[in-house]
């Protein structure tokens, strides 16, 4: 590629959102942190959310086929510094949570939240694009959402 630089520079500058996708299979649950969610789709309703191959959060979504999208809002860091590591026991621990539906958990402190069962997936270089179509949701505190901009779109 020619001018790399100037190209992750420019790839960077693509706005999203930030949000916490929550996932359960059986007795098995997890969450990641994810900024790739978008609306695809008016009817039916449908996100698209892409998520790294190597996150073993996607591994529960396929083998369930359903996800839950919590958005977060603007003041939403600790929310934000809650995923970004690697938590220590339960990922959920010292959260408050709800059950949506089959049992998936939702952050009570996002602003919002989506329930998806999945439709459509597609390999997307080291990541996964995975197509939901919208169940339910809510407002949960509202507010405005987290707008997330990278300074080199070559990395998160």
């Amino acid at each position: 590629m020619k001018h790399k630089n100037e190209v992750g520079k420019a790839l960077g500058k693509v706005a999203s959102g930030l949000f916490v996708v929550t996932v359960k299979h059986d007795k098995s649950e997890d969450a990641v942190l994810a900024s790739w969610v978008n609306q695809c789709s008016f009817d039916p309703p449908g996100l698209t959310i892409v998520l790294s191959k190597v996150r073993p959060a996607r591994l529960l979504l396929e083998a369930s086929g359903q996800f839950v999208v919590n958005v977060l809002g603007e003041d939403s860091n600790d929310l934000m510094k809650h995923f970004f590591g690697a938590p220590k026991g339960s990922v959920f621990e010292g959260l408050k949570v709800g059950k949506g539906f089959h049992g998936i958990k939702i952050l009570e402190d996002a602003i919002a939240y989506l329930e998806c069962e999945l439709t459509q997936m597609s390999d997307v270089g080291d990541h996964i694009l995975y197509v939901g179509e919208v169940v339910g949701g809510n407002l949960l505190k509202g507010g405005e959402p987290h707008l997330h901009v990278r300074k080199n779109g070559f990395n998160y």
